[in-house]
């Protein structure tokens, strides 16, 4: 059977979280009155994402929904701001070129809005993905498996051949949830379980 590989984006295959991070940041602080400090949201928005973090924080907001989709749209517009500035990861080219030869089949799945096809573009990376997926498209955020099961529908994906690759527990829960393997990519010791952990995203060509 053919491997695949599903990808996540911020922080996995391009340095989008100063961006997300100040945007969090700024949302919090105009619309809420609330002061954290980019370290805090960083780390608490990795443990789980940033929409988890952030409705957690305002859960005694008297319209939770009106509160968060408040968030949401200042949030939007400061973290476009951000665009021109995200760069690839380390060696993520030459990883993504080594799976393109290997005949990989290749996706990005994200909680990205639909900005992430723009900035798959602008990065010169779009042609190596069969199919770039956003939960803008309706489907369930992860750990939910809704976007795998998608994937291994339309494609015919074996789970034994389809490895997901991310930089947060959630991603790892969301690889497991459909039985596929998974690969971390932090450089710092973590309190779950995962199986496979890699720093440097070349280690990936000896695991796959």
């Amino acid at each position: 059977m053919m491997k695949s590989i599903v990808w996540d984006f911020d922080d996995t295959i391009a340095n989008g979280y100063p961006g997300i991070v100040s945007a969090t940041q700024r949302s919090l602080r105009e619309n809420f009155d609330i002061s954290l400090s980019k370290d805090t949201i960083f780390k608490e928005s990795k443990k789980t994402s940033v929409r988890q973090f952030v409705t957690e924080l305002l859960k005694d907001q008297e319209d939770l929904k009106q509160a968060v989709d408040l968030f949401y749209s200042v949030y939007h517009r400061y973290e476009k701001e951000y665009h021109d500035k995200i760069t690839l990861v380390p060696h993520i080219k030459n990883v993504l070129k080594y799976c393109d030869e290997k005949h990989y089949m290749q996706f990005i799945v994200t909680h990205r809005d639909q900005s992430i096809y723009d900035l798959a573009k602008s990065l010169g990376i779009e042609h190596y993905f069969k199919e770039i997926i956003s939960v803008e498209n309706g489907y369930k955020r992860k750990p939910n498996p809704e976007m795998l099961e998608y994937l291994i529908e339309k494609y015919g994906l074996s789970k034994d051949d389809l490895w997901v690759v991310g930089d947060r527990e959630i991603d790892v829960k969301f690889g497991k949830g459909v039985g596929a393997h998974t690969i971390l990519l932090n450089d710092q010791e973590v309190d779950f379980d995962y199986e496979n952990r890699v720093s440097d995203l070349l280690e990936i060509e000896k695991i796959i």
